[in-house]
């Protein structure tokens, strides 16, 4: 056996990973090689002296460490999310009654109510920010506070809208039954 496979050998014996035949051919070898007898007294002497002066954490680690782990933890889930979640399920629902009034009504009447339900929206993002900016100090702050504002208040307006318009359409298609 040569030096390079007695050295494999010797660093599977440091990490405990060698058997019991390699372990002999590896004994045999440092017998007879006096270069890698030395370089086995050498790291065995490291790593005893690593083993024994192996310096001992602080007491204080464990409480900073855990308070650490404790703190991520509270922020895994977001605390906008509930919030954001019915205000987009609102939002499309009124997408959806959009586009329904747009096969319903057509191309003129879906850009009329696109144009007044942003003009709904832009004076409720209007008095949602002036509200902010009154109690936060900052529109930014509470960015998802006003466009679930605005997701609210445009759209009960389109909703009523539609309402309005959809009986006045079921009273035409009865007349002409």
């Amino acid at each position: 056996m040569g030096c390079r496979k007695a050295w494999e050998l010797l660093m599977r014996r440091m990490d405990g990973e060698i058997d019991r035949q390699n372990l002999r051919y590896l004994e045999n070898h440092l017998m007879i090689c006096p270069e890698c007898r030395e370089k086995h007294d050498s790291l065995s002497a490291v790593l005893m002296e690593l083993d024994r002066t192996k310096p001992a954490a602080p007491e204080s680690t464990e409480p900073k460490v855990m308070e650490k782990i404790r703190s991520v933890r509270h922020r895994e889930t977001p605390l906008f999310l509930p919030y954001v979640v019915p205000a987009a399920a609102l939002l499309t629902g009124i997408l959806v009654f959009l586009f329904y009034e747009y096969a319903m009504d057509g191309p003129m009447a879906m850009i009329n109510k696109a144009a007044q339900t942003l003009t709904i929206f832009y004076g409720a993002y209007q008095s949602v920010a002036a509200f902010s900016r009154f109690l936060f100090g900052s529109v930014y702050l509470n960015g998802v506070l006003i466009m679930t504002g605005l997701a609210l208040l445009g759209g009960i307006p389109a909703f009523l809208h539609g309402q309005r318009v959809k009986r006045g359409v079921s009273k035409y298609w009865r007349s002409v039954k």
